[in-house]
């Protein structure tokens, strides 16, 4: 599986006002420096997205980026050559040590195709996801929410893994057992021939009818594009994953679940989650 598509393009108005023209996805953590393991670095959360992703074998990437702040993101990723070599005149030591951060970076865009692809007005999960339909082409693709925050990114070859040996799986789901259910999508399971089948799945419902949380992170084979246009508007008037995903399920499609187990994830997109993350953050970052 090489294809990722990386959604980043929300108002984040529970950050405000910080996110007024910095997205979410650009907020900073803290993140093991492989120059000096005693002094963490700092990589906003979409760097560190690529990078797990980009260890984890994907090459072709999809952004899907927010009208009024994608320049902030675009110009993240791009090279800055006469930064650089601002830095490599100064022959201090710790600017030697980012220089080498900021190459080992730019190396590995050049080894991807990369898509930007703006969001003009936020629509919902799925309305951004559809946006990536030309990218993806015929691909099994991962879809990430790029407000998410794994402290511990090896569960992916896990996910994948558990997808790629599953016979006619049109979807994975990424699962979480939780006792607080408010805000999240929940799946209903059921256990057949050895694997974990979704029979129903809904957008934050007011009653839940599981303890099974739906996690931002998902599999897909390129059916889902047409499940997502005869898919109405539902939550918040939205087009929404998980709506796509119960069209999925009334065709008669396959759909999968996979535990996550590690308990070390956040949703950065309210202030005590973010501050939460980027505590944990630092304590994996500076652990040796």
């Amino acid at each position: 599986m090489k294809t990722a598509v990386i959604t980043t393009g929300g108002l984040g108005t529970r950050l405000f006002t910080i996110t007024k023209v910095l997205p979410k996805t650009m907020l900073p953590l803290f993140d093991k420096n492989p120059s000096d393991v005693n002094t963490p670095i700092l990589r906003p959360l979409i760097e560190i997205i690529f990078n797990d992703l980009y260890d984890a074998g994907f090459r072709r990437f999809c952004f899907i980026v927010g009208a009024k702040t994608k320049r902030v993101i675009i110009d993240h990723f791009n090279k800055n050559a006469t930064f650089i070599n601002l830095l490599k005149k100064r022959n201090v030591s710790v600017d030697k040590r980012f220089i080498k951060s900021l190459e080992t970076f730019d190396k590995k865009f050049d080894k991807c195709e990369i898509s930007w692809i703006t969001q003009s007005t936020p629509m919902g999960f799925g309305h951004a996801l559809l946006s990536a339909k030309k990218f993806v082409g015929n691909e099994t693709f991962l879809l990430y929410a790029g407000d998410a925050f794994f402290l511990k990114s090896n569960f992916l070859s896990d996910f994948i893994d558990n997808h790629q040996k599953s016979k006619n799986a049109i979807c994975s789901v990424l699962l979480e057992h939780k006792k607080y259910l408010k805000g999240f999508g929940i799946a209903q399971v059921k256990k057949k021939n050895n694997e974990n089948i979704i029979f129903n799945i809904e957008e934050k419902p007011k009653k839940p009818k599981s303890n099974f949380a739906v996690l931002p992170v998902y599999i897909f084979e390129p059916l889902v594009f047409d499940a997502l246009k005869k898919t109405i508007h539902g939550y918040n008037n939205e087009l929404q994953v998980t709506d796509a995903i119960q069209t999925l399920i009334g065709w008669d499609k396959k759909v999968i679940s996979f535990n996550y187990k590690q308990k070390s994830w956040f949703d950065i997109g309210t202030p005590v989650n973010y501050h939460k993350a980027l505590n944990q953050s630092f304590k994996i970052s500076t652990r040796d």
